[in-house]
């Protein structure tokens, strides 16, 4: 039966106009009233959906398609209507035709899923995506007479995941332990691997006399050479305002990657950090997109992760410049003390002459007698420190000066050792001494001599936890030989070449004591020097070392040696850092005290932690006393604050720290590091690891017990609020810090639902309400989806648009 165009296409709507009006008959369909009762069957099912619909009929695949298809078709309509597939999409033919004729000869239906096709629908050569299928329309007998084609357009959908890819992916950018040129070229990095949006980039730093840029892709040779560009940079940079920039000649702008077309238009930005301007960036628009909002706020919010970026690497780089002014201000302290050091020597004498007469005087009260003992020790050890590193200022000035005289050396090394012997037996130490059984005269400052030799000794007994230690002396024809040998710790094959180095310390976790400078064996080689000897080591880890001092003899007959005075006043200071006479893992505890908490105090230096120890339990806390942290680690009550020093026999105090915080039960327990080493950089360092105060020796004791006073009563108040507000708590620091993500979700929002900033952070902030959810948990979950939640609803934003987020 057949149907005439009045009948077959009735109805409202421009594309049936189109129908009922195309003269049908002048083309390969032949009039309406001829055609195939499949192809009429086709035509209704297509005109009557709302489903953009497409029928390709015949072998030159004519098209016949319903309204909701016009939108594809772009500027294609109304002339594609009853066109050839081929000519009405030419562009993209030798894509398309291999589907059309697969479905033509037989072989089935087709579906592909977000084809890419570079289309001409406006003007230019668009770049798309579509989601369709092809399907075989067939007549009775089978054959097949035309193509079913349902298509969808996913371009947005695509072109926005990608984008979005690229939003996060500058949000993750670190800045820390980079420089600014750094950061920028990580950006530029990122935005690189998305050319089909930023198909050339250009950035420039914020002085108007810098013609080249910091960094840029996608140009050769010198960007600010393009016809007006300069210009455009130049006034974006004095006036802060962005510029939309078009008809760049495509000479030095790299072909577009997704098409054949060359960018001709840019968005020029200016980078305005929270101290002032950053820059300029210049970035390039593609050729193969329209430039609508929807691209604009993507270029906007890519300006401003950029600007976060660089705004972060220059604070890094502040607080570099920062820590190396207090490093080179340390050096100059440094230099400063050696100039001055021996003006120390006036108070230290002062100050260890009453305090000998006094421990040496009539009786005092026990607790007062152990106090001016703890002062003395003290004392003695300051002026060892002190002649140290006078000594090595002298050494370096080449003004240090030997005053040899004839010695027995095997009767000043007897000496020397029998001082170390009760620090020895006391940590379970064989101490043994083999010289000859005859004099050996030799031209030596005895006070030299006795200085290396009790370093040797001090540092052996410091890092043997167990075994012997043997002093032997030997002659040659023309030298002397002093070797000490213990089974200790040993020495790493790697830090061997760096035991003489001024300022190398050990960081073994076995030895007695983290105690020490870093100058003794430094300074025992410069005295060794001085006489035209050598020192030298030899160690095993695990099994020992053996250190071996070498120091020439003359072959002239020698006045015989002056007899020896006593050796006590020069190895006392040596003896002292020989290590604690307690195990350092012997924890002690004070009685429990009822007014304060309980505070571990964890201190490797036996007087410092006894001194301690009296003053805080006198303040009315129960410490419990360690010396490492290992033994830190152990104690059976839990804390209710920590006061730790930081260099410490094996982990330090920063180790300490670290480990508490990862502890749940401990996480929030008040840590106080308490530490020899001054400096801000220092203190940095303390604090950014979570330290809640640090504490610099000397320090004042009424000053240390308020600050421990202030942290135990902060943090039980903290406690408190936490205990009936952990939530809100918890809510608040996501909020601090979430500003950077939520920065991002805004970028989205603009993004996707094509809004300007202030709507955006308004649709944010009424889904937050409506939800009765965090800003920050909202912001993690349209980055993640690229959408808001499903509970939306209309707003009035703040500035009186309405806006639909449904």
């Amino acid at each position: 039966m057949s149907v005439t165009a009045e009948e077959l296409f009735r109805g409202t709507g421009t594309t049936r106009k189109l129908l009922r009006e195309h003269a049908w008959e002048s083309t390969p369909l032949g009039p309406v009233d001829q055609w195939p009762p499949e192809l009429l069957a086709a035509v209704r099912t297509v005109l009557a959906s709302e489903v953009p619909m497409l029928i390709w009929w015949g072998p030159d695949l004519l098209q016949l398609y319903n309204d909701a298809y016009t939108p594809v078709l772009g500027s294609k309509h109304p002339a594609s209507m009853g066109q050839a597939a081929a000519v009405c999409w030419a562009e993209a033919w030798p894509e398309l035709r291999p589907m059309a004729m697969q479905v033509l000869s037989g072989a089935g239906a087709t579906y592909s899923v977000e084809q890419f096709l570079l289309l001409n629908r406006h003007g230019y050569r668009e770049e798309t995506y579509w989601t369709f299928s092809y399907s075989p329309i067939t007549d009775a007998e089978n054959a097949v007479r035309g193509v079913f084609v349902a298509t969808t357009d996913v371009s947005a959908a695509v072109v926005g995941r990608r984008r979005l890819v690229t939003l996060n992916q500058l949000g993750g950018l670190s800045a820390a332990g980079t420089t600014v040129l750094a950061a920028a070229r990580s950006a530029l990095d990122v935005l690189g691997d998305n050319r089909a949006d930023v198909p050339f980039a250009v950035l420039y730093d914020e002085r108007p006399d810098q013609g080249e840029p910091v960094t840029a892709y996608g140009v050769t040779g010198s960007p600010a050479d393009q016809p007006g560009l300069r210009e455009v940079v130049e006034r974006v940079r004095s006036t802060a305002v962005a510029e939309h920039v078009t008809g760049l000649p495509p000479n030095g702008i790299t072909p577009s990657f997704v098409g054949p077309g060359t960018p001709s238009e840019a968005l020029v930005t200016p980078l305005t950090g929270p101290s002032g301007p950053l820059g300029v960036l210049v970035l390039g628009i593609s050729p193969h997109r329209a430039f609508d909002r929807e691209y604009r706020n993507f270029l906007d919010v890519v300006a401003r992760q950029v600007t976060t970026t660089l705004t972060d690497a220059w604070a890094y780089q502040a607080e570099r410049r920062r820590a190396q002014s207090l490093a080179d201000l340390d050096a100059a302290k440094t230099r400063f003390f050696q100039n001055i050091s021996h003006e120390f020597r006036t108070p230290l004498t002062l100050l260890l002459g009453p305090l000998k007469e006094l421990s040496s005087g009539e009786p005092l009260p026990a607790g007062k007698q152990h106090q001016v003992e703890t002062a003395r020790r003290a004392a003695v050890r300051l002026r060892q420190l002190v002649d140290g590193l006078l000594d090595i200022s002298l050494a370096d000035a080449g003004q240090l000066r030997a005053q040899p005289e004839p010695t027995d050396v095997a009767e000043l090394t007897v000496e020397t050792t029998s001082m170390f012997r009760s620090a020895a037996e006391r940590h379970g130490l064989e101490l043994t001494v083999a010289v000859p059984d005859r004099p050996v005269v030799a031209l030596v400052d005895r006070e030299m001599w006795v200085k290396v030799l009790s370093n040797l000794l001090s540092n052996a007994v410091k890092y043997t936890p167990s075994g012997r230690i043997d002093v032997t002396l030997t002659t040659t024809a023309d030298e002397v030989v002093c070797a000490v040998t213990d089974t200790g710790i040993g020495i790493a094959a790697a830090d061997t070449e760096h035991v003489f180095e001024r300022f190398h310390r050990s960081d073994d976790p076995t030895a007695r004591s983290a105690e020490g400078a870093g100058i003794g064996l430094p300074l025992a080689t410069e005295l060794v020097r001085l006489h035209g000897g050598t020192i030298a080591v030899a160690s095993e880890p695990g099994k020992g070392s053996t250190f071996t001092v070498r120091m020439p003899v003359t072959a002239e007959k020698l006045a015989p040696p002056a007899p020896l005075e006593s050796v006590r006043a020069l190895t006392e200071a040596h003896l002292n850092a020989a290590g604690p006479t307690k195990q350092l893992s012997e924890a002690t505890t004070t009685p429990p005290r009822v007014e304060l908490g309980r505070l571990l105090l964890v201190e490797d230096n036996t007087d410092m932690r006894e001194y301690l120890v009296r003053l805080l339990s006198t303040d009315g806390w129960t410490v419990d006393a360690v010396g490492d942290v290992d033994s830190a680690l152990t104690v059976r009550e839990p804390p209710d604050l920590v006061l730790s020093d930081i260099m410490l026999p094996g982990r330090d105090g920063i180790a300490l720290l670290q480990t508490i915080r990862a502890y749940p039960p401990l996480a929030r327990t008040p840590v106080v590091l308490l530490t020899a080493r001054a400096g801000a950089s220092a203190a940095v360092d303390g604090l950014t690891a979570g330290a809640d105060d640090y504490i610099v020796k000397p320090f004042d004791a009424a000053e240390l017990l308020a600050r421990l006073r202030v942290h135990h009563e902060l943090h039980q108040l903290r406690e408190h609020v936490l205990s009936t507000s952990a939530q809100e708590s918890a809510e608040l620091r996501k909020a601090l810090a979430s500003n950077r993500r939520i920065g991002t979700a805004l970028g989205v929002l603009m993004t996707r639902l094509h809004l300007t900033e202030a709507q955006a952070f308004d649709v944010l902030s009424a889904a937050s309400q409506r939800s009765n959810r965090k800003l920050r948990d909202l912001a993690d979950e349209i980055i993640l989806t690229g959408d808001l939640p499903a509970d939306r609803a209309d707003y009035v934003g703040s500035e009186g648009t309405r806006v639909s987020i449904r």
